[in-house]
């Protein structure tokens, strides 16, 4: 794109996204560009859009027909468009390109625009149309910017990053043994706001293995929106404390904490046109609201939040299935409800559970190596759902103990995790050592492709080659690059190896047959 000096108007529009701390990066408009409805995403948005977890060009693949669509907001002429964005690669040379929705509609030729992105929405404001960038309370833009402040450190968010590696991972063909808890339980129907009262004493809280994923800010708009409106939603799901006769929450933490926030003042309903238009911009009364020109809900609509009921289940788990290191709070029944109510079919997957029920320095650990630059290099970008999480996992477990492994392979992964939750630093060292020592040589002396089929990862192959070297490596023997894809092609021509990843490649026989096959191949 075409550079140029920005008028004084341009830069004062630029001293406001400054003040408020927002990275951004400058868009020059030529008549090329919008006749042929492509901008191009240079090296600085492209770099803004990975390191906001939005988009990672790096990863996709080159043609207009694998182009990922991404929520837009386009802020021109005092209007806020929501849209959605194209992002792709040419065909030929791959450049990095992207098209906000209706862009035609609100761009001229020579204007500049600045991107930046606020909760995954891409957003370009136009510098250029003569409009006063009005940051004042309950303006488009004071929203947007309000909720880039958002200080959402109290919760540890899930990235929607673009297109996501495939990962091989078929079920087993054999079944797990099921569990069995004794717990009683009795219904419990409270209003908003006697909910809130409660969250606010402590009397509702969260236990330890809770570690929330938060909602967007349209998201908390709607819910609330919702009980406005007197539509039905979810039940709530609550542990009894036996001791201090507190409540733990299980499931329903975002409608909770949402309630609790709104109630107290911390945000306004979203202006989205998702949103009820009487609705927009609301605080919920005004003893909380910002300032004396905020918008509030209506008596009517005040009144209906406040009064609305929420369903409650109470759980009052057995003693017997207490956890015995860490207490009743940890109890195995209360574990296996948060588990099951958040694998069938809702939001958290394997790994998501696993990082919030079994947190501790060794989820801490893996999460860090997920961030080590030769791992993404073989993954490619971080997965929204903790694949790659999952996978780091799947060495370690592997590693220290495939002998002992058992499918299905969840249950083995649980099993080491929930053990090793709380490593020492001694332990932690060792593991990262041996993790970063065997995934650098791999990507030297094989590249990043080693463990990929077009854009799928094979679990099969990883976990064989990786702790096949991993063992060798801690056996004192060394390899030169070359040494180490002797050793993989022998692998993969090995009998056993071949026909452990035909089908159901974690069962118990498949998985430690290969693993033995690799050990014995890479120690010579």
């Amino acid at each position: 794109m075409n550079v140029r000096d920005l008028t004084p108007a341009e830069s004062e529009k630029i001293e406001v996204l400054k003040s408020s701390k927002i990275d951004f990066e400058l868009l020059f408009l030529t008549d090329t560009a919008l006749n042929k409805s492509i901008l191009d995403a240079t090296a600085p948005v492209v770099e803004l859009l990975k390191n906001k977890q939005v988009h990672n060009y790096d990863s996709q693949v080159n043609g207009s027909e694998h182009k990922v669509m991404l929520p837009c907001i386009i802020l021109s002429n005092g209007v806020l468009e929501e849209t959605k964005a194209s992002l792709y690669r040419a065909n030929t040379r791959g450049d990095t390109r992207f098209w906000p929705g209706r862009f035609h509609n609100f761009a001229s030729h020579d204007q500049v625009f600045a991107l930046f992105i606020e909760n995954n929405n891409i957003v370009v404001l136009n510098l250029s149309d003569g409009e006063v960038l009005d940051s004042s309370e309950n303006s488009a833009v004071f929203e947007i910017l309000d909720r880039i402040k958002y200080d959402s450190t109290e919760f540890i968010g899930v990235p929607e990053f673009g297109d996501e590696t495939e990962v091989d991972d078929p079920v087993s063909s054999e079944l797990d043994e099921p569990s069995r808890f004794e717990v009683s339980s009795y219904g419990w129907d409270s209003d908003v706001e006697g909910l809130v009262k409660r969250l606010n004493r402590g009397d509702i809280k969260l236990p330890r293995f809770q570690r929330g994923f938060v909602w967007s800010p349209v998201e908390q708009s709607r819910f609330i929106e919702s009980l406005i409106l007197g539509l039905p939603v979810p039940n709530i799901f609550l542990a009894l404390d036996r001791d201090t006769k507190s409540l733990n929450i299980v499931d329903g933490q975002q409608r909770l904490k949402t309630l609790q926030r709104y109630l107290g003042g911390e945000f306004a309903i979203s202006n989205s046109k998702k949103i009820h238009e009487d609705l927009r911009g609301c605080y919920y009364n005004r003893n909380v609201a910002k300032g004396k020109k905020s918008k509030i809900l209506d008596d009517a609509d005040e009144r209906t939040l406040s009064d609305s009921i929420l369903h409650s289940i109470v759980i009052k788990p057995d003693p017997s299935s207490d956890s015995l290191e860490y207490g009743q709070e940890y109890n195995n029944a209360v574990v296996q409800i948060f588990r099951r109510l958040n694998t069938s079919g809702k939001a958290l997957q394997p790994q998501e559970v696993r990082s919030c029920i079994f947190y501790g320095a060794f989820d801490e650990l893996i999460h860090e190596l997920n961030d080590n630059k030769a791992w993404r290099e073989f993954f490619g970008a971080v997965h929204g759902r903790y694949k790659d999480v999952e996978t780091i996992l799947r060495f370690f477990a592997l590693y220290e103990n495939f002998e002992n492994y058992k499918a299905p392979m969840p249950s083995f992964l649980d099993k080491y995790m929930e053990k090793n939750r709380s490593i020492d630093n001694v332990k932690k060292s060792e593991l990262k050592d041996i993790f970063e020592s065997v995934i650098t040589l791999l990507l030297d002396a094989c590249g990043p492709l080693l463990f990929k089929t077009s854009t799928t990862f094979l679990l099969s192959k990883f976990d064989a080659i990786t702790v096949g070297l991993a063992k060798a490596l801690h056996e004192g023997v060394t390899f030169e690059n070359s040494e180490i894809i002797s050793k993989v092609e022998q692998l993969l021509e090995n009998k056993a190896y071949i026909d452990s990843t035909v089908e159901f490649i974690n069962d118990t026989g498949n998985v430690t047959g290969r693993i033995k096959a690799a050990i014995e191949i890479f120690k010579g």
